[in-house]
């Protein structure tokens, strides 16, 4: 797997992967509907010890973009030394801020973070000890958050759900902090050249996020797909999903947009680059690594 931060070009704007962890799943649990014999995964995403693709291998990261002053983060992956139920995600203890600093900034320097919904893999930088408890790590940036998350998690449902423990450390002290604004559920500009899309299915907040600059544009589309393998087949959804009706129809219009525009895919769990190029092939559409 491809742990780099090489830097890639979208008008003005320049984008790097801050890798944190990787994994591997089985397909059948990754994705219950997988069927080997319909589909091999591209052998790009193959871990070496499986040549036949029975194994599907998953990164968690984020997203640097820096344009004109803005220093943007996109998900703020799982974080250091936090209590998870998940022994992946179970007090981490990762490089991940060296990987920000290496790809150009630092904490101070981040203006803004983007989440594309509130899960634990996706919230957890957003806050580091101090003071006796959890404080942002961006002390500078506005964070902006779908507000159908926060409503659930503030919820008694969401109180009771087993990952409000990341809502709690992660999420809640930097709304407590001033530093929050909320993403109404239509989505919409947040930022110049920033403009949120609903996508829910996985979660019932879940947003994917389109960048233009200089009329080129990126898709930051968040878990709407976790493979590639189902970019040929749609209709497959992963084990998060929560709505797989609402995910199936997220991700086909997703897939629509970029293979229509030709916008390359900054992908928040495929592994290699993370970036792919989705075109039309028939009916169905293909993906290809960038």
């Amino acid at each position: 797997m491809n742990n780099g931060s090489a830097f890639q070009q979208i008008g003005q704007a320049t984008v790097a992967r801050i890798f944190e962890i990787s994994a591997t799943f089985p397909a059948s649990k990754l994705l219950p509907d997988f069927d080997p014999a319909l589909v091999r995964p591209d052998p790009a995403d193959r871990s070496p010890s499986d040549p036949e693709g029975s194994q599907l291998n998953v990164s968690i990261h984020s997203w640097l973009v820096r344009i004109g002053n803005l220093t943007v983060l996109i998900d703020a992956g799982i974080g250091n030394g936090k209590r998870r139920s998940s022994k992946l995600f179970d007090h981490l203890a990762t490089p991940w801020l060296d990987r920000l600093a290496a790809a150009g900034a630092r904490p101070e320097d981040v203006t803004h973070v983007l989440l594309t919904h509130l899960h634990t893999d996706h919230v957890g930088w957003n806050t580091i000890p101090g003071n006796g408890g959890w404080v942002p790590t961006f002390p500078n940036a506005r964070t902006y958050l779908p507000r159908r998350g926060y409503e659930l998690f503030m919820s008694l449902e969401g109180r009771a759900r087993p990952n409000y423990d990341m809502f709690a450390d992660s999420v809640l002290p930097v709304i407590a902090a001033g530093r929050a604004e909320f993403v109404s559920p239509e989505g919409g500009e947040v930022l110049a050249g920033f403009t949120y899309l609903p996508t829910p299915g996985h979660s019932p907040d879940h947003m994917s996020i389109l960048l233009n600059s200089d009329g080129q544009e990126a898709l930051f589309a968040g878990d709407v797909l976790h493979n590639p393998v189902q970019v040929t087949h749609p209709d497959w959804c992963s084990m998060y999903c929560e709505s797989h009706e609402e995910a199936r129809r997220s991700r086909q219009r997703m897939l629509e947009l970029a293979a229509d525009r030709n916008i390359p895919w900054f992908s928040s769990h495929c592994a290699e680059t993370s970036i792919g190029t989705v075109s039309r092939d028939g009916d169905h559409f293909a993906w290809t690594f960038r």
